[in-house]
């Protein structure tokens, strides 16, 4: 592939990279990218755009609707599932999926539109954010409280299902932000690790006391942050991607509280069209031995 112009362009290089492209699907790593895309391809390819490695990874339950069900590999079941679901591949009249068949151009070019129909839903929606900001400190032996509140424009939010996502990497940014600038003490490092075959991202937060793991995978509805510990919690609904990034939910519309709760529990305003983000931070006391 060194001379291809996948390569030579960059075009391999991201699609390894997003995890689009995995090199164990193929029969000794052979890529072989000048054959014609099978459909179990295209589904495989869609699902990882779509965020959906989690969910295709998982039993399917029940049998799959097709008359040629047999002819799909078990670990594919999974993914050709989910492509259906989203809508992105469909059976054929006489209630086949052929998996091995082979797909025209054109028929590449409608699949890749429905998934980015299905990726940009709801995008961009008309909603006013507002961070707001608390540090919790210790001092004099007294526990304190810094408040700030600021309207931003730089987390990008879609709205699927009633429930409102942001995109995880927008609200660090943001977070950190706000932190150097109210802060009473500032935060060392903060690195993120990704891992484009299973789609998890792991946040490490750090400083000179502490650090805090936090790890997001598209398609979950569950997520984790580790300390000292492990402990697990659920969002309202599943995470989504968004052009490779993790979109989390942040509010469910049909639920909501007008204060924001915690991290991914924002505060919702109907009458102004309002989203409060609650991004806190606690510093930790120092330690004297």
């Amino acid at each position: 592939m060194s001379s291809h112009w996948l390569t030579s362009q960059g075009w391999l290089d991201a699609a390894l990279y997003s995890g689009m492209v995995v090199p164990d699907d193929y029969n000794g790593k052979n890529f072989r990218p000048e054959k014609a895309i099978a459909r179990y391809e295209i589904a495989l390819m869609t699902d990882r755009a779509l965020g959906l490695v989690y969910p295709a990874s998982q039993p399917v339950e029940g049998e799959l609707p097709f008359t040629d069900k047999e002819e799909i590999l078990d670990w594919m079941k999974g993914y050709v599932n989910e492509s259906v679901k989203a809508g992105v591949l469909k059976g054929y009249p006489d209630g086949s999926f052929q998996p091995n068949k082979t797909s025209t151009r054109a028929e590449a070019v409608v699949m890749i539109q429905r998934m980015l129909e299905e990726m940009e839903e709801g995008l961009n929606p008309d909603i006013t954010v507002v961070a707001r900001y608390e540090e919790y400190y210790e001092e004099n032996g007294e526990n304190r409280k810094i408040v700030q509140e600021e309207e931003t424009d730089q987390i990008q939010l879609q709205v699927v299902d009633n429930v409102i996502y942001a995109s995880l990497n927008d609200m660090y940014d943001v977070e950190m932000g706000l932190i150097k600038k109210y802060g009473k003490e500032s935060v060392d490092k903060l690195s993120f690790a990704w891992w484009p075959i299973q789609q998890e991202v792991i946040a490490s937060v750090t400083n000179i006391n502490t650090w805090i793991d936090y790890s997001y995978q598209m398609g979950n509805k569950e997520y984790c942050w580790r300390s000292n510990g492990i402990l697990k919690t659920e969002y309202c609904a599943p995470t989504r991607a968004l052009y490779g990034e993790l979109m989390v939910p942040v509010c469910d519309l049909s639920h909501y509280s007008r204060e924001a709760q915690d991290e991914w529990k924002g505060g919702w305003d109907p009458e102004t069209v309002t989203l409060t983000l609650l991004m806190y931070y606690y510093v930790p006391p120092v330690r004297t031995s």
